[in-house]
């Protein structure tokens, strides 16, 4: 086993994040129409990034009736909360994408999720239009160790990849935590890079050197 470390500490719970997540997670949280809530003011930002709007912490706020003081509360700054809206959605697309390849194993079906995942991430106008508008904040947020979209994605990653060692359908040559990391990194490269050159992200190469380290 290669002595390769993954920075990321895959021991957090991918849970972490701010109240308003959690709740809005929580399938017993419920939400309310009488009042506002944490779960209510996650899905209200989540609704304004779809449309292509940039969430705005006062507009939120004024939205929902609370104070900016209650809102932070609930969803931590800014940037925690962007965070949080655009892990939500892309663990959803991920968990699609594995509940879509049941037929396969081992590296056929990782890349198979692989591809699902990026390719629809790469289409979405929700994420376009973030890195656009705001293409430092949204690259720290997307990138950045503590942004929060990494450390999360590279924790689910190698979660999947430990699921199928263990079944003994894949077998790492590095940590499965270490390969995760590698992976996402080399992501990054091909679908932001090419998202702000203005040119197609390159899923097909990004699969290809992707494969490589399954193999």
């Amino acid at each position: 086993m290669s002595a390769l470390a993954s920075p990321v500490d895959v021991d957090a719970p991918i849970t972490d994040g701010s109240l308003a997540l959690r709740e809005a997670r929580d399938a017993n949280a419920g939400l309310t129409r009488t009042r506002p809530t944490p779960a209510a003011a996650f899905h209200a930002a989540r609704r304004m990034y779809l449309k292509g709007r940039r969430v705005d912490m006062r507009a939120l706020a004024a939205e929902l009736e609370i104070s900016r003081a209650t809102l932070y509360r609930w969803t931590g700054q800014r940037e925690q909360l962007l965070s949080d809206v655009l892990w939500s959605l892309s663990d959803e697309i991920f968990e699609q994408a594995k509940a879509d390849h049941p037929e396969h194993t081992g590296a056929k079906r990782l890349l198979a999720i692989y591809r699902q995942h990026v390719g629809a991430l790469v289409q979405a106008e929700p994420l376009r239009a973030f890195l656009r508008q705001e293409t430092h904040f949204a690259l720290r947020v997307l990138t950045s160790p503590e942004g929060g979209v990494q450390s999360r994605t590279v924790r689910r990653l190698a979660e999947l990849y430990r699921e199928e060692q263990q079944a003994g359908a894949f077998r790492p040559r590095v940590d499965p935590s270490a390969l995760a990391y590698a992976v996402v990194r080399v992501t990054e490269g091909f679908i932001y890079n090419d998202a702000l050159a203005t040119v197609e992200p390159a899923v097909d190469r990004a699969a290809r050197i992707v494969a490589l380290l399954l193999d």
